[in-house]
């Protein structure tokens, strides 16, 4: 299987692998002229199965997310230390949904 690179570069920004996880990963956002640290990119790792696209083989890889993916398995922090936190907290739906299900039983107990 194909990991992604340890430097992407990607719509104006370079984005420099900064921990790996079994199931998730933390990439820094850096403009790609002055080296501004934009945000941090945390997301779960997602594998793209084999396939052939217009006659070329695709093998396994690994897939960074498209803007889509934000908010479903993939977060923008703006700090290392939110990321670190969203990257340890398991990076899964399940937590956050329970988070929902409690901010919407306080609400009807008003």
């Amino acid at each position: 299987m194909e990991l992604l690179p340890e430097t992407i570069r990607r719509k104006g920004f370079f984005y420099n692998l900064e921990k790996r996880g079994t199931k998730a990963l933390i990439y820094k956002q850096t403009d790609s002229e002055d080296g501004y640290v934009a945000a941090y990119e945390v997301f779960k790792i997602k594998v793209d199965q084999p396939k052939v696209v217009f006659g070329i083989q695709l093998n396994e890889r690994e897939i960074f997310p498209a803007n889509e993916d934000f908010g479903k398995w993939a977060w923008t922090c703006p700090n290392l230390e939110r990321a670190l936190k969203k990257f340890e907290s398991g990076v899964g739906e399940e937590q956050d949904e329970e988070i929902v299900e409690e901010s919407l039983e306080e609400e009807d107990d008003e």
